[in-house]
């Protein structure tokens, strides 16, 4: 229990009471052990000491490879340095104090004959790798990410482990003995336990260190657990004798302190993981019931601009609209007409149609929150990353909408972006052979509709994702393509909300949008995409919103 100053006013701090009591505790039975040891000391029998030391180990090799299963898992979805170093860590630890626990004298024969100084020699190289692993993940700082593949992770550590074994077990006469039989421990043996005490002392310094600017409690109990691996190592400088109660303490305290190291790593992992989703899915809600309000503020903002920049923005909406496929285009079976309103000089919606290959032809129309230069340069990034002029990324991502999208969803939080700035965006590939349409939704709120000849209509809604934003901390979306056979005669029009924007832009609703498909349901979209902006058309001449659309047809 520590008292803090925080805001000029202090309260009392009860995530100490952890180290405190564990301090506590181990320093008495500690000190009860020096001042007592006449009396509590004894060499006990060789089958009960085994006995209790392969289920103590046991214990400790399956926390050690829950540890390492729990940081790489974590390690896939979040790329955090400091949980690569954890699982490599628990990984080699545990293979090493199981086979540890093999070699210990008496126990059977197994790859080469047991004995003290085999045994000594794994834990001593386990304590010192988990010593130094523990304290590199103490140093390191928490948002550190590396992009190595978590398979590396495996191999690397299995690897370590096999040459450790094989020097061990082939090679050992290169290295000095840590165990004597009739004198007990060498001097090497009790240095390197001070070294590991050393680390383990400096990583709780600095964990406490960061205790202090995150609050987080699991900081504490991780550096619980380091005190009684501390105490563990200091028995383990007293024994005398391998089956003595030293020994048998030592491996207790470094039970209780693996079991505390997997109790703050899962309650971190796991636990908090889900607490911040909570808290971020209330921001979500809150963002959501606010967006209206953010968008008219950022609107203002962007006029307000406009005034002080008109030369730069006209030649950047030159930029912007060159990139734009043509109003009319034409395959072999499908044509396109298209239609594109900015509600200002540069535009939050996009879209383009293009060909995969000689049989498939990519399209995407996506719409970017608020309007303007942050919106257009957003969607400079946006064309850069769902169009890539390699050809063969083109025709892997072009025909598969949702690796795409995930793919978009990846680079896209891989940079800093401002968190209120986020993309819908509605993917689509054609096969000009089997007349299928592939497509895939991230976040769109308004689908596509397609409209039969026969005069059925429906809505390409049968894929929903996760908009493009800044949350891959807490989130890692699914996306899924569905697909729609088309025949000849049938007409698809995409568009953003800003085409059905009663309120904002025009007369024009959704449903009067179908309405009109199914008027000219037989006429050619060059006649639908006129008689659509005839009925949109605005007396004020004046949009609030980005109209964007395009329809494609199949001749």
């Amino acid at each position: 229990m520590i008292i803090e100053k925080r805001d000029r006013s202090y309260e009392i701090n009860n995530d100490y009471l952890y180290i405190v009591i564990t301090l506590l505790l181990t320093t008495v039975i500690f000190f009860l052990l020096i001042v007592f040891e006449h009396k509590i000391y004894r060499i006990l029998n060789v089958v009960n000491f085994l006995t209790w030391h392969i289920l103590l180990e046991l214990f400790s090799v399956i926390i050690s490879f829950i540890i390492f299963n729990n940081c790489y898992h974590s390690y896939k979805h979040t790329r955090r340095f400091r949980l690569l170093i954890l699982a490599t860590t628990f990984f080699i630890v545990g293979s090493l104090d199981f086979l540890h626990a093999l070699a210990y004298e008496g126990m059977p024969n197994t790859f080469t004959a047991s004995s003290a100084n085999i045994a000594i020699t794994y834990w001593i190289i386990a304590r010192l790798i988990m010593a130094i692993g523990i304290f590199i993940t103490s140093i390191t700082p928490l948002e550190k990410k590396v992009k190595n593949n978590e398979r590396t992770i495996l191999h690397i550590s299995i690897v370590l482990t096999f040459i450790i074994f094989y020097i061990v077990v082939y090679k050992s006469h290169i290295i000095p003995p840590l165990f004597i039989e009739g004198k007990g421990l060498t001097s090497l043996k009790i240095y390197l336990e001070y070294i590991v005490i050393l680390f383990q002392v400096l990583s709780i310094f600095y964990l406490l260190k960061n205790y202090r600017s995150t609050s987080n409690k699991y900081l504490i109990i991780l550096s619980s657990a380091l005190i009684l691996t501390v105490f563990s190592e200091a028995l383990f400088t007293l024994y005398k004798n391998m089956y003595d109660t030293f020994n048998l303490l030592g491996h207790i305290y470094k039970a209780l302190g693996f079991y505390l190291i997997y109790y703050a790593i899962f309650k971190y992992n796991i636990d908090m993981p889900y607490i911040k989703l909570k808290e971020a899915q209330g921001k979500i809600e809150l963002y959501a019931n606010n967006l209206e309000k953010i968008v008219n503020i950022r609107t203002k903002e962007f006029k307000e601009a406009n005034d002080r920049l008109h030369r730069e923005l006209d030649y950047a909406k030159v930029i912007q609209q060159s990139l734009l496929p043509p109003n009319k285009m034409s395959f072999k079976n499908v044509v396109f007409n298209s239609g594109y309103i900015p509600c200002e000089k540069l535009s939050g919606d996009f879209y383009d149609i293009y060909e995969i290959d000689k049989d498939n032809i990519g399209m995407y129309i996506l719409d970017v929150t608020g309007h303007g230069v942050p919106a257009a340069l957003l969607t400079m990034f946006s064309i850069n990353n769902i169009k890539s002029n390699e050809r063969l990324i083109k025709r892997y991502r072009g025909l598969k909408p949702h690796k795409n999208l995930q793919n978009f969803y990846e680079a896209f939080n891989k940079l800093n972006f401002p968190e209120e700035m986020h993309i819908v965006t509605f993917l689509a590939t054609y096969n000009i052979s089997s007349k299928v349409l592939t497509y895939c939704s991230a976040g769109m709120n308004c689908y596509p509709i397609l409209i039969r000849r026969a005069g059925e209509y429906e809505f390409l809604d049968k894929s929903k994702g996760f908009p493009i934003c800044q949350f891959s901390d807490f989130f890692t979306p699914q996306y899924e393509s569905a697909k729609v056979q088309l025949n000849k005669g049938d007409k698809v029009i995409f568009y953003t909300d800003g085409l059905v924007d009663v309120q904002k832009n025009s007369l024009l609703s959704e449903e009067d949008l179908i309405n009109i498909l199914l008027e000219n349901r037989n006429n050619d979209i060059k006649e639908l995409n006129r008689n659509i902006i005839e009925k949109m058309k605005n007396p004020k001449q004046y949009f609030e919103d980005d109209i964007t659309y395009f329809i494609m047809e199949i001749v």
